[in-house]
């Protein structure tokens, strides 16, 4: 059975902002554990997300859609919600979709905050 584990990082140098580090496959039996990271991070008072996807090997149309779903949650609240690192099998797919016009992708979760967020400095 293909698993989805989250592990998520505050960063001492960028207050407000969390990086949830995604292992596995995103699809319909593992879109609740995405979702519930996310609010997580949000009641965790982190207004800034990167979902780092170096680890991800898939993510289906409804993985997209939820993904989607948190960026416009993340932005209602006032904050951005970015990704990094993934694999060329997911990247086709973001492009594809035109997802790169919606949600902003770098190569590492510090280049997301340092680039996406000019007034994220490092403390």
């Amino acid at each position: 059975m293909d698993s989805l584990s989250i592990e998520t990082l505050s960063q001492p140098l960028f207050p407000g902002c969390a990086v949830l580090r995604l292992q596995g496959i995103i699809y319909a039996s593992t879109l609740v554990q995405v979702e519930k990271a996310v609010k997580n991070a949000l009641e965790d008072k982190k207004k800034n997300l990167v979902l780092d996807l170096a680890g991800t090997n898939y993510v289906s149309s409804g993985g997209w859609s939820a993904i989607l779903s948190a960026a416009k949650k993340v932005r209602d609240l006032g904050g951005d919600l970015f990704l990094s690192g993934m694999k060329a099998e997911v990247y086709d797919a973001f492009e594809l979709l035109e997802y790169d016009k919606v949600i902003r992708l770098f190569t590492t979760p510090e280049k997301a905050f340092r680039e996406g967020l000019p007034q994220a400095r490092p403390a």
